[in-house]
């Protein structure tokens, strides 16, 4: 008779989010994961085949849980004001540890194509999302330069935000530089 599963999926990943957000990819070991996640190594290896299987799931999760509120904001609240809401959300606090998936673009030698996709696809699409909300500012009389070039300034934007965030947790700092941000599409 099989052993019952003695596992809840969503707190292991959950669990597995957390230490390669706080550490990085290429920063935890199959001990430390199995130490965090409570899951023993066969059981591991069974669920996810190896670190970089428990990664993606690990990303997927993180997109479910973080990610897609954010993009959804911008898809549910067209022009400048979807981009507001969007910058409402980026505030420092004092555990903060970035965001996974900026975190995660920066260590692409250590992934196959398909995990590093998963981040890299999530930020094409705040991109086009943020060049459509700007495009929909201009016909409203909100915003008048160029959309494209600023939605690419916004997601550079994005990246450093959650790096200076990680050691500077200052909330006065975090609001200066939104508000400086969107200045840019006042």
């Amino acid at each position: 008779m099989a052993r019952p599963v003695e596992y809840d999926l969503e707190k292991v990943l959950d669990s597995a989010m957390e230490i390669f957000w706080e550490k990085g990819y290429e920063g935890v070991s199959m001990a430390q994961l199995v130490s965090h996640t409570g899951l023993n190594r066969r059981t591991m290896y069974s669920l996810f085949k190896d670190k970089q299987g428990l990664f993606k799931d690990s990303l997927d999760n993180y997109y479910i849980k973080w990610s897609l509120q954010k993009l959804n904001i911008l898809k549910s609240n067209p022009g400048k004001k979807g981009i507001e809401l969007f910058f409402q959300s980026f505030k420092f606090r004092d555990n903060f540890k970035g965001c996974l998936f900026s975190n995660t673009m920066r260590e692409k030698q250590f992934m196959d194509e398909e995990t590093y996709s998963i981040p890299k696809q999530y930020f094409d699409h705040i991109c086009s999302q943020m060049e459509t909300n700007l495009k929909e500012a201009t016909k409203l009389g909100e915003f008048s330069a160029d959309p494209k070039a600023m939605a690419l300034t916004i997601i550079t934007f994005i990246h450093g935000f959650h790096v200076y965030g990680k050691y500077n947790h200052s909330q006065k700092d975090s609001d200066i530089i939104i508000n400086n941000i969107l200045s840019m599409i006042r």
